[in-house]
């Protein structure tokens, strides 16, 4: 009998840490991790800038694009020089990023950053899905830190990070990006620290999986 391979999606807030929770996990447990890596691995598929591609990764109509004007009368697609039949839509793209996760699946001992990954693979077994937090003040002192940004700009950015990532999930899923079911864990980085939060994962995938 065929055993899947263990798999691990991690969901976070920005400002929690989950992206280097993430990968402190990849190097312990000897997993490939899965977080700009698929803005890489599409970006190559589909021949187009890798910024191209990350500015548009996890959003439902890229505020980048709504912003009329910014990029002059032709807009995002002609500031990345993006010939028509390469550009790609929301909706391509979230295909494309849920058929790239799907493939990462069937071989397993992945961790998959973010990207609705939890409900692309939430029928799949033996697989742990992990939502990872932290109170509002320490999400932005992080963000202040790691990106250099004032108090204002840090709460700017955390608020519309977390209303793409929930109208992405709910758009492209009709799902919830912070309902509780949709999780079998979920960590407060900012109680438990980054370790902490790496260990009791690496707790409960041992006893999950």
């Amino acid at each position: 009998m065929t055993t899947t391979a263990p798999m691990l999606t991690l969901s976070h807030q920005y400002g929690s840490g989950g992206s280097l929770i993430a990968r402190a996990l990849g190097q312990r447990l000897g997993w490939s991790v899965w977080d700009k890596e698929i803005v890489r691995a599409i970006a190559s598929q589909q021949h187009v800038a890798e910024g191209y591609v990350e500015n548009k990764d996890e959003r439902v109509g890229s505020f980048i694009e709504r912003a009329v004007g910014f990029f002059g009368v032709g807009g995002f697609e002609t500031a990345y020089n993006i010939p028509p039949p390469l550009r790609l839509s929301d909706t391509q793209l979230a295909r494309l990023t849920r058929r790239l996760i799907e493939d990462v699946a069937k071989e397993g001992k992945a961790i998959i950053v973010g990207r609705a990954s939890n409900y692309i693979l939430a029928e799949r077994p033996n697989t742990l899905h992990v939502f990872v937090f932290a109170p509002m003040e320490a999400r932005i002192e992080r963000a202040m830190e790691v990106e250099k940004l004032t108090h204002t700009e840090a709460e700017r950015r955390i608020a519309g990070m977390d209303k793409l990532r929930t109208d992405y999930v709910h758009n492209c899923y009709q799902a919830e990006w912070r309902d509780p079911q949709g999780y079998h864990l979920q960590l407060d980085s900012g109680e438990w620290g980054e370790d902490g939060v790496t260990e009791l994962i690496l707790w409960a995938l041992e006893r999950r999986l």
